[in-house]
């Protein structure tokens, strides 16, 4: 053989050589367990429901996923991906918020062709996980601002090795401590902390927020446009095992008004559709107040009004809740009271879905009669009564303070000719009794129908503010 024939029989060789060390690494590679974006150390899975596991291998390994005592096993498909569904578990009952459970190891092999690769997760926690989505008000975090916190300790107490949340910006799984905390959304944090204290169950938080995101873009459903944050944050994560969904925005979508009703509907029935869970738990924040209202016109309607009533009207969907944070808004974009927000969330959600009866909730609108020349207005969730009461400012992260011989503002009341009065509120155990000396056949009243009411308002014995309402619907009278 030829000094070239030599060489080129070494150079395939070499080459054979080469491309079979690239196929074992790449088989080696591929074969690995490779899990969704939800799974990874520290993480809480979703009690009382089936769990789904998934993520890829080589096409046809088989697929074998160990935890808490189970064992279930399925082969990847021809595109390599491959899906387990572990059967409902129990929760543990927490003796504590500090309490420290311990956490289990689930254990992903694949296996193909005699080969065989393992993968483990490590601490993981069986208890209930709450997607926190929205716009800047849902994405601010906690931060070290003690004077923002209440109590101002709130950080040195924040070891709570059962509250865990996932970002989404492709950062594990995190526990919550005094260190780790000030990384938290502020209002999910809030919502957690409230949340574990009386349900005393591990919480897990998945957050996906984005700052000045419209509605638009967290769409899924006809006959809207698949959003880019849909796309993006929330498309990965579709069949992780949750018990619900807390919703904070609309801030880019104020102008909308009324048209934000159905684009908060499409968003609610879109991700349950997605999710395949029935109709889970969904809470969202109607808007509190921004920048100033003016006495001008009794007619209110102005600003964020609209879009507040909006809110009120999707929770015809089942098994929503909203809560009311009309006093706690600033002059800015961003009220940095968010301990009352994520506190309020929590109560909505530990009387509606967790059966705590005697947690209050805001007390809403419900029906009113015309008695004379008075309206009187009844309201749900008021049976201990209603009362005056102040927040001093938006850095008073406080409950209210009763003010009973203050006047009630921003009340008025509509005359058969359309027009508009500021009347007078008078309580009487669980109703308010409207009247005006102006008004001689009242028609309609609107209570805090503006962009920023502020003084004394309504608010439940248990210190919750009643929401904004108008008897006759949206926006200005326009007659028959």
């Amino acid at each position: 053989m030829g000094k070239w024939a030599l060489c080129l029989c070494a150079l395939g060789q070499w080459l054979l050589s080469a491309t079979a060390g690239e196929m074992n690494q790449d088989v080696s590679y591929q074969l690995a367990p490779g899990l969704a974006a939800p799974f990874g150390d520290n993480g809480v899975l979703q009690q009382k429901v089936k769990v789904p596991v998934w993520g890829s291998s080589l096409p046809g390994a088989t697929v074998i996923v160990t935890f808490s005592g189970q064992t279930k096993s399925t082969h990847a498909d021809e595109k390599g991906g491959w899906r387990i569904e572990l059967d409902p578990m129990d929760a543990p009952r927490l003796k504590s918020v500090n309490d420290s459970p311990v956490g289990e190891t689930m254990k992903i092999v694949c296996e193909f062709d005699g080969q065989r690769a393992v993968k483990e997760l490590t601490n993981l926690l069986v208890g209930d996980v709450w997607i926190c989505a929205g716009q800047s008000n849902m994405a601010g975090r906690v931060g070290n601002k003690r004077m923002l916190h209440w109590p101002t300790d709130t950080l040195d107490l924040a070891s709570y090795p059962a509250l865990r949340r996932l970002a989404q910006d492709g950062d594990p799984w995190t526990v919550c401590s005094p260190t780790t905390a000030p990384d938290f959304g502020k209002v999910a944090f809030f919502f957690a902390r409230r949340l574990q204290q009386d349900a005393l169950v591990p919480i897990g938080l998945i957050r996906k927020a984005v700052g000045g995101s419209s509605i638009e873009s967290w769409l899924n459903k006809a006959p809207y446009e698949v959003g880019g944050n849909y796309t993006r944050l929330m498309q990965p994560i579709v069949g992780y095992g949750i018990k619900g969904a807390i919703w904070y925005q609309g801030e880019s979508n104020a102008k909308d008004g009324r048209g934000y009703q159905p684009k908060l509907e499409a968003l609610i029935t879109g991700w349950r559709e997605a999710w395949g869970m029935g109709d889970f738990p969904f809470y969202y924040v109607q808007l509190p107040g921004i920048g100033q209202s003016l006495m001008e016109d009794p007619a209110m309607g102005d600003g964020r009004a609209e879009i507040r009533q909006a809110c009120v009207e999707a929770l015809a969907l089942p098994n929503t809740g909203l809560v009311v944070t009309i006093d706690v808004g600033a002059t800015g974009e961003h009220p940095p009271n968010k301990v009352d927000t994520g506190d309020r969330l929590a109560r909505a959600v530990l009387r509606n879905v967790y059966g705590f009866k005697a947690v209050g909730v805001s007390p809403l609108y419900k029906t009113h009669r015309v008695e004379g020349r008075v309206i009187r207005v009844s309201f749900s969730d008021a049976e201990g009564g209603l009362m005056l009461a102040q927040k001093q400012g938006p850095l008073d992260l406080q409950p209210p303070t009763p003010t009973p011989d203050a006047t009630l503002g921003w009340l008025s009341m509509q005359d058969e000719d359309g027009t508009w009065h500021w009347a007078s509120g008078a309580i009487d155990g669980a109703e308010l009794i409207v009247s005006s000396d102006a008004v001689a056949k009242p028609q309609a009243v609107r209570y805090a129908y503006t962009i920023h009411p502020t003084g004394p308002l309504l608010y439940s014995k248990e210190g919750l503010p009643v929401g904004p309402f108008s008897t006759i619907g949206y926006g200005p009278y326009i007659g028959e």
